[in-house]
């Protein structure tokens, strides 16, 4: 995968309350999409929980690279975060940046970027630049935006950059406007989506693979309500049959984790908030778990990891030389 795609953890580090997702700013032919709302998860429960823990900040710290770099905090000023993938190419690769005029001045920043350049193409303004690593990938973006609303437009590929900001302007179909097969219907209350008409590149991902390999489609949606954790995964198989089979695989899963109930220890618990359903062609799965237990939970899985981590080796003992020393 692309330079591009491999630093979004730099912004995915949260993510559709305060900035839903919109279908006016994707295009027709889209075919996978995951929206991770930051204002949203920031008015959650769970983001307080996450900083009360003290761990959050540690492992953002390399957000700091970017705001060093470009004068832009993503936790403060980008808002949203899509990714999304067209139906002609393999891998996502344009992303989108719901922030502020403060993009503006990060837009200056990268004229001093290694291989800077403008490029108009028409109407459309494009910015381009080497971005840093082992390949010089070139990165596109694009500025779109009025008044204190910026969408912020970064792609792998000039023609991706070109397709997606035309699709902003106005000037060629968007989702909202096109039959697709991609269902795009976030939750209420959900601060992260993801929506894919096809799993063909999922298929190397294992025990993954095996579950949805047997599905055609898939919808997913993370949010928070009434102190709980909600998240909802749905699955579209080709028939009823392979429903069920899909719906069997994953209870099957579900029942080796209580099997191995010792090793999971309180990680156990989860599994009381998970339910599979079957109905027609299609397979539901759907979560909900109190969040002050399930931080709980989490942490002290992270406690366990620091303390394994610590334990030392035990130096092998010489049996022939404290033979020796006894006989003596």
């Amino acid at each position: 995968m692309n330079a591009l795609l491999l630093s979004l953890p730099l912004f995915i580090a949260s993510s559709s309350i305060g900035d839903p997702l919109r279908k006016d700013r994707l295009p027709a032919d889209v075919d996978f999409v995951m929206h991770l709302d930051l204002e949203g998860l920031k008015a959650t429960e769970l983001w307080k929980l996450a900083q009360q823990g003290g761990d959050l900040h540690a492992e953002l710290d390399e957000l700091k690279e970017v705001e060093e770099r470009f004068g832009l905090n993503p936790l403060t000023d980008v808002r949203a975060v899509t990714l999304y993938k067209i139906e002609q190419e393999e891998d996502p690769t344009v992303v989108l940046l719901s922030t502020s005029t403060k993009v503006d001045a990060a837009l200056e920043k990268l004229r001093s970027e290694r291989g800077y350049q403008r490029i108009s193409e028409g109407k459309v303004e494009l910015h381009t630049w080497k971005e840093r690593n082992q390949d010089d990938e070139m990165v596109f973006a694009y500025l779109h935006g009025s008044g204190n609303e910026r969408v912020v437009v970064l792609a792998s590929k000039r023609a991706s950059a070109l397709h997606a900001a035309r699709v902003l302007r106005g000037e060629e179909t968007s989702l909202a406007g096109a039959d697709s097969g991609l269902l795009v219907a976030p939750a209420a209350g959900s601060f992260l989506y993801m929506s894919a008409a096809s799993l063909s590149s999922l298929d190397e991902f294992a025990p993954a693979s095996h579950v949805l390999g047997l599905a055609q489609g898939l919808q997913f949606d993370v949010g928070e309500a009434g102190g709980l954790l909600k998240a909802h995964l749905g699955l579209a198989a080709a028939d009823a049959d392979k429903a069920f089979h899909l719906s069997n695989t994953v209870n099957g899963f579900i029942s080796l984790a209580y099997l191995a109930g010792e090793k999971l220890g309180d990680a156990l618990q989860l599994l009381s908030g998970l339910r599979v359903r079957a109905q027609g062609s299609s397979v539901t799965m759907d979560f909900e778990f109190e969040l002050d237990r399930l931080v709980e939970i989490l942490r002290s899985l992270d406690d366990g990891d620091e303390d394994e981590e610590e334990l030392e080796p035990v130096e092998p003992v010489d049996r022939s030389e404290s033979e020796k020393v006894r006989r003596r």
